[in-house]
């Protein structure tokens, strides 16, 4: 465990020392209150268990060393499960669909409206038009139809003054569009009516979920000291509980803990919240004069703890069968915090070393995930299942990332070149098979036309073979354990695909490199080219028009994207630099990596104290400031 620091040791052993902490009763002699796993976390009480499809992710598994990059994990696209969904719940209540968390994480502020309210929102078209958008309805993601819907919402709060939920529930839906459309602030207002106007009705569940959005849209428009506060406030919250909890325990003498259990990543998320908004701060500001300056061991610490607790506890909870889902949970959270880990790590220390080692750690935590669920015969939900593997792509890309550095290619020695490209392409193999499906399911599609040969045909048999047997076990192991049914599956947006492809980004310009370093520029030109559109694809954001890049310029929707976007177009004028004749595409490709600094959705989160654009790494796409609401 690891040495806490002053300001933040505290609060972080009261946190684990209370319920929170989700480990196995303490020996009588011990004076801590008994731990219980928290099967409510992220609101759900039951756990719904069922055997894998012999194509689901957890039905074969990866491996993070494996050459195969096209392995069974991917077998399912986003169309894939909205289809299935629309099969198996015919009658399940319209909703907005699960959207994509981007790092630092989207809101997902519809996500507290109830589903019955939804449904009856659904009847007002003024309210359809929204909807259709949250869900990535073909033709409903034009600039103009979302200036329409928001337009809509309007005249729908009119309509709906005689019915009060009915009426809240449309600043939700706007906060969600504004953040889409990279609106945070007006996101964040959009927010705070709801919650001045709900005022005493709300409860503390509601209260709390609306403090992590409101810190996640601060971060987002670079209001860092804000978002510290709301994250500040979250861990006093959660700390009187606990000691309130722990001292009602005592009062009785141990025993069971009959109050609900503090769920661990309601902490995770604040505490990682609290070390990633000091984080970065302290890389877009510096130190020094700043209230929030933090010392760089605190920052640490911090997400330290997190991944520290988060591990922890799936550990206990995959003891139980009936906490497979949790553990599912767990296990990506605490993926996503050894990522954030090894990102300030490298951003704090330049560790480089200290920095492989918690994304290589990351790696191996979502293979375990899937190894968990083979043997309980657990379903991963189809966004978790999206989000794993948009974290995994994100691990190899900050591996790559690392291993090439931010000097001259020529300088990158052989090995570590090789390693790099190797790295990218897996993240790059990720991300097709998340936009367009597995490889494997799509046949001889992947050979650009090409037929099969007799041995690609025989060995198409044997996987079938061995996915009826997989089938064939995992029932059987169902069956023995008396399972419940799989839930009805919630269908995903299809912005999840629209997200990923421009995530690819990275990617595609992490491979360019590589090929550059190599000496292959035609190759690396081509590569970059098809970064550029893979960045200018997302189809809401804030516009901007760029020099001779795109006639639709990029569209802005997230930090996230607006620094991928941006270090696209550095690495291909770098590669322009040292091209005849192309210093003239270089100064363009350059002047519009300013502009994307400087009027996108960057100029908050990129300007520091003295208003001018600061150089954010290109790291800091990969951070997630994630929330309960994203495991929903």
């Amino acid at each position: 465990m690891h040495r806490l620091s002053a300001t933040l040791g505290p609060r972080a052993r009261r946190l684990r020392a209370g319920p929170l902490a989700q480990r196995p009763p303490p020996s009588p002699q011990t004076r801590r209150a008994p731990i219980s796993i928290s099967t409510s976390l992220l609101g759900r009480d039951d756990v719904h268990r069922r055997p894998l499809r012999p194509n689901h992710p957890g039905a074969q598994l990866p491996s993070t060393t494996s050459n195969n990059t096209c392995s069974a994990r991917c077998l399912w696209s986003p169309a894939d499960l909205a289809a299935e969904a629309a099969e198996e719940s015919p009658s399940q209540p319209p909703s907005p669909l699960h959207l994509p968390p981007i790092g630092p994480a989207a809101a997902s502020a519809a996500s507290l409206i109830e589903p019955s309210t939804l449904e009856a929102l659904t009847a007002l078209p003024e309210c359809q038009s929204a909807i259709d958008i949250l869900n990535g309805e073909e033709g409903a993601l034009e600039p103009s139809r979302v200036n329409e819907a928001l337009s809509n919402l309007q005249r729908a709060r009119d309509i709906l003054q005689s019915m009060p939920e009915l009426n809240l529930a449309t600043f939700l839906l706007e906060a969600n569009l504004r953040c889409l459309c990279g609106e945070f602030e007006a996101a964040l207002e959009g927010l705070s009516r709801y919650e001045h106007l709900k005022a005493s009705s709300i409860d503390a569940e509601e209260r709390t979920m609306l403090q992590f959005l409101k810190a996640q849209l601060m971060i987002n428009s670079g209001r860092f000291a804000h978002a510290l506060s709301e994250y500040e406030c979250l861990l006093e919250d959660m700390e009187r509980e606990a000691e309130e909890q722990v001292r009602l325990l005592q009062e009785r003498g141990g025993g069971d803990n009959t109050e609900s259990p503090l769920p661990v990543i309601h902490a995770a998320s604040a505490l990682t919240g609290v070390g990633a908004s000091q984080l970065l701060s302290h890389i877009r500001d510096g130190s020094g004069g700043n209230a929030m300056d933090a010392d760089e061991g605190e920052i640490l610490e911090s997400i330290e703890t997190a991944t520290d607790m988060l591990l922890e506890s799936r550990k206990d909870a995959l003891l139980s069968p009936k906490h497979s889902q949790l553990a599912v949970d767990l296990g990506l959270a605490a993926a996503v915090s050894l990522t954030n880990l090894g990102v300030a790590h490298f951003l704090l220390h330049n560790d480089k070393e200290q920095s492989m080692a918690c994304w290589r750690r990351g790696l191996e935590t979502l293979d375990s995930i899937l190894e968990g669920a083979m043997r309980s015969a657990t379903v991963i939900p189809g966004h978790k299942h999206l989000c794993m593997e948009g974290v995994r792509a994100r691990l190899y890309c900050n591996i790559a990332w690392a291993l090439l550095g931010s000097g001259p290619l020529d300088n990158v020695e052989d090995e570590t070149l090789k390693s790099a490209s190797e790295a990218a392409k897996k993240a790059l193999d990720i991300y097709d098979e998340l936009m367009n499906c597995s490889k494997v399911l799509r046949g001889g599609s992947v050979d650009m036309g090409n037929s099969k040969d007799d041995g690609e045909c025989e060995e198409a048999a044997d996987d079938a073979t061995t996915q009826d047997e997989w089938e064939q076990i995992l029932k059987e192991k169902a069956e023995e354990q008396q399972v419940p049914p799989k839930p009805n599956a919630t269908p995903l947006s299809s912005l999840w695909a629209a997200h990923h492809q421009a995530e690819s980004a990275r990617a595609l310009g992490l491979v360019a490199q590589c090929y550059a370093g190599a000496g292959a520029a035609v190759t690396s030109e081509g590569l970059f080219q098809s970064a550029l559109d893979a960045s200018a694809s997302y189809p809401l954001g804030q516009n901007l028009k760029l020099g001779g890049s795109s006639a639709k310029g990029v569209a802005l929707s997230s930090p996230s994207l607006g620094v991928i976007a941006r270090d696209v177009r550095l690495g291909y004028a770098l590669l322009c630099d040292n091209w005849d004749k192309r210093k003239a595409d270089a100064e363009r490709l350059r002047a519009d990596a300013h502009k994307i600094e400087d009027e996108g959705v960057l100029r908050g989160f990129a300007r520091g104290k003295d208003g001018g654009a600061k150089s954010i790494s290109g790291l800091a796409s990969s951070l997630w400031l994630f929330s309960p609401l994203d495991f929903d």
